[in-house]
């Protein structure tokens, strides 16, 4: 029989994937060492402007084991401007409008991006005038932008609309998230809270200091892929108090103080309640998980015992989504709805023999 036509992707045969580590913090560390590990990416340079990591070499701060070669530059413009990558692995603040400049800059050097900004996981209603500039900056420059994470960018968003998928027909969604943060970094547990008392909570809580960032962002990515148009989004943050002491490496916490938070939202439409995150980050919380409730036909639930891991996670996802984004055809800024299901898929030509 006749040879089959041989119609393979110009993108398996594409050379190494040059990226560059902006932010080598908690997060961007432990990307630098999963980098390392992927023989399909070259890391070709680093900037962090704080003064413990600028100056050294990338491998000493990112406690890779081994020096790199690559000096963690002080300067973002000039490193941007003159080193060739095709992606930019971002890892700085969780604040959109903090880190925009630095989203900007990147775009601007023609460079694509992969944020861990829990803002910047669904942007657009939230942050409408960014959101339009720098997906305008983005498609000029032939660029992608992506905001991606464990959660937001995963496990409460993009992983319940993947077993969505699966109903007929979706009412609501709800997800739950309870995370023990007794093992977990010190600006985690600070984050949360841990150690405070009411009062201080309260006052953190209202400057933004206390309370996960992102969890309006996940409930607008399912309402709006649902195409469910809200009435009304209502968040609830309060504290949780230690019955007895606690004690982690950073805080110790007295009975009366606080021990974590537990944050909720809620979407409504048309009277009813649509969509419903409820997360609980505490010291000894109780049976950690993560509950995925799909009321549809048929029905759907998932539950992970222990819950997903946060920051080995999000160094996973923003790891594995390097090759989508940087081979992929759109441009602009992206979510993680928007990429493959399975980003880190790498496909293979088949032989020409098993074509015939």
């Amino acid at each position: 029989m006749p040879d089959k036509p041989w119609n393979v992707e110009p993108y398996v045969t594409q050379e190494r994937i040059r990226i560059i580590h902006y932010g080598i913090g908690a997060i961007g560390a432990e990307v630098v060492r999963l980098c390392l590990n992927r023989p399909e990416i070259e890391i070709v340079g680093a900037i962090d402007a704080h003064p413990s990591k600028a100056g050294l070499d990338l491998g000493e701060a990112a406690n890779a084991g081994r020096t790199l070669g690559i000096t963690v530059a002080y300067e973002a413009e000039p490193l941007l401007k003159d080193v060739y990558a095709d992606v930019v692995v971002h890892s700085t603040s969780s604040a959109l409008t903090t880190v925009y400049p630095q989203l900007m800059s990147i775009v601007s050097a023609e460079k694509s991006v992969i944020s861990s900004c829990e803002e910047l996981a669904f942007p657009w209603v939230r942050y409408p005038e960014i959101s339009s500039k720098l997906d305008r900056r983005a498609r000029e420059t032939g660029v992608r932008v992506l905001g991606t994470g464990v959660n937001p960018g995963f496990v409460m968003d993009f992983l319940p609309l993947v077993l969505a998928t699966a109903s007929q027909q979706v009412r609501s969604i709800r997800v739950e998230r309870v995370v023990d943060v007794g093992t977990r970094r010190m600006n985690l547990q600070r984050k949360v809270g841990v150690g405070l008392s009411v009062e201080g909570f309260q006052r953190g809580a209202n400057d933004g200091a206390i309370g996960h960032v992102g969890l309006r962002e996940s409930l607008l990515m399912i309402a709006d892929t649902m195409g469910w148009r809200l009435d009304d989004v209502a968040e609830t943050l309060e504290p949780l108090i230690a019955q007895g002491r606690h004690k982690t490496e950073y805080f110790s916490v007295e009975r009366g103080y606080v021990r974590g938070l537990r944050q909720s939202v809620r979407g409504v439409s048309a009277g009813r309640e649509v969509v419903r995150l409820d997360l609980e980050m505490s010291l000894g919380a109780d049976d950690p998980r993560d509950v995925i409730r799909i009321d549809g036909t048929p029905p759907v639930e998932v539950r992970v015992p222990g819950g997903i891991e946060g920051d080995q996670a999000t160094s996973a996802i923003v790891t594995n989504c390097i090759p989508a984004v940087s081979r992929s055809r759109a441009v602009g800024l992206l979510s993680m709805r928007d990429l493959p299901v399975v980003p880190y898929l790498r496909p293979r030509p088949q032989p020409r023999e098993e074509m015939e």
